[in-house]
């Protein structure tokens, strides 16, 4: 590298002395030509054929004539697109380094700014190069745009007849402009397509919340109905079991007092007990949710009820007696 950089230099030093011993020879220049000699010095070298500028190195004059458009391409790309493009047009490489290497440290050692892209060719050699700066956005330093970027670059030079050097630099920067708003435009689609799965994710899980709180809704209500139904029914077996209660008391009163005074009132003594115990158990079945108690008070009026038919029985049996004996 240090070798390249002493030949440019050399070149530069050459390139300049010609333009003094003009300047020395010519013994009044007019305005007009003194200001076209500072500018050629900026940009190119007629006299000499070479264009020496901050993005353009082109000793051996390969860009001739083109040169203004090329330099208004470059300008482009960068305003347009924000890409820095440096041209260096060479004899060789004269280097052993794989050229795709040297033309990368060759580029990193400028401190370029992001987003640079030199274009290196060695006519002699037929070698063509781009590099890309290491700071620079990845659609631009991606492997395959810097082969896309050569290949571009590589066409007009390999087409019959001579090389088409500048043609080679502009197609170049078209790449590099296809490049750039294809990156943009699969931005804004991967954005579009980032922003349409969350609105759908979004609205799926607003769909399945409205469900799932449907469903809650929908069976806290059947279950409240269910309560209430149980409810009911508890109380109409309370109602019934307290009328089957009212009912036999007064059926076993009825049959008390068709029997004897003493054994009446002992059997009405009794049944007042045993009413008094089914009232109340009629009472605790009104209030309990279990159906086994009132199957409970059902079985002791049933047993009530064949005491008072066998009582009345012997009462007969006892009065046919005494008939007899009589």
């Amino acid at each position: 590298m240090l070798a390249v950089l002493i030949a440019l230099f050399c070149i530069f030093a050459v390139a300049a002395l010609p333009v003094h011993a003009d300047a020395d020879d010519a013994s009044s220049p007019s305005p007009s030509t003194s200001s076209s000699s500072s500018s050629s010095s900026s940009s190119s070298d007629t006299s000499t054929g070479a264009t020496l500028s901050a993005d353009i190195t082109d000793p051996e004059n390969l860009l001739g004539d083109n040169v203004t458009s090329v330099t208004d391409m470059i300008t482009k790309t960068k305003n347009k697109y924000g890409v820095s493009v440096r041209l260096l047009y060479l004899d060789s490489f004269g280097t052993t380094v794989k050229p795709s290497t040297w033309a990368s440290t060759l580029l990193q050692s400028t401190s370029p700014q992001p987003n640079t892209v030199l274009l290196a060719v060695a006519s002699a050699d037929g070698n063509l190069v781009v590099a890309v700066s290491n700071n620079s956005d990845e659609w631009l330093k991606d492997q395959k745009a810097v082969d896309q970027l050569s290949q571009a670059a590589s066409e007009p030079l390999t087409k019959k007849g001579s090389p088409d050097w500048s043609g080679s630099a502009i197609a170049m920067m078209n790449e590099i402009a296809k490049l750039k708003e294809t990156s943009t435009s699969k931005g804004a689609t991967t954005v579009s397509t980032v922003v349409l799965v969350a609105g759908l994710v979004l609205l799926v899980a607003l769909v399945v919340a409205i469900i799932v709180l449907a469903r809650n809704a929908r069976g806290a209500h059947s279950k409240g109905g269910k309560q209430d139904r149980s409810r009911k029914a508890l109380r109409r077996s309370a109602k019934r079991t307290q009328h089957t209660g009212g009912a036999s008391k007064h059926a076993h009163a009825d049959h008390a007092d068709k029997a004897d005074g003493t054994f009446g009132q002992e059997q009405k003594s009794k049944h007042d007990d045993s009413s008094g115990s089914a009232s109340d158990l009629a009472d605790t079945g009104a209030s309990a949710s279990d159906e086994r108690h009132t199957a409970a008070v059902d079985e002791y009026l049933k047993r009530f009820s064949q005491q008072v038919t066998e009582h009345s029985q012997e009462t007969r049996r006892q009065k046919r007696n005494a008939r007899k004996h009589e």
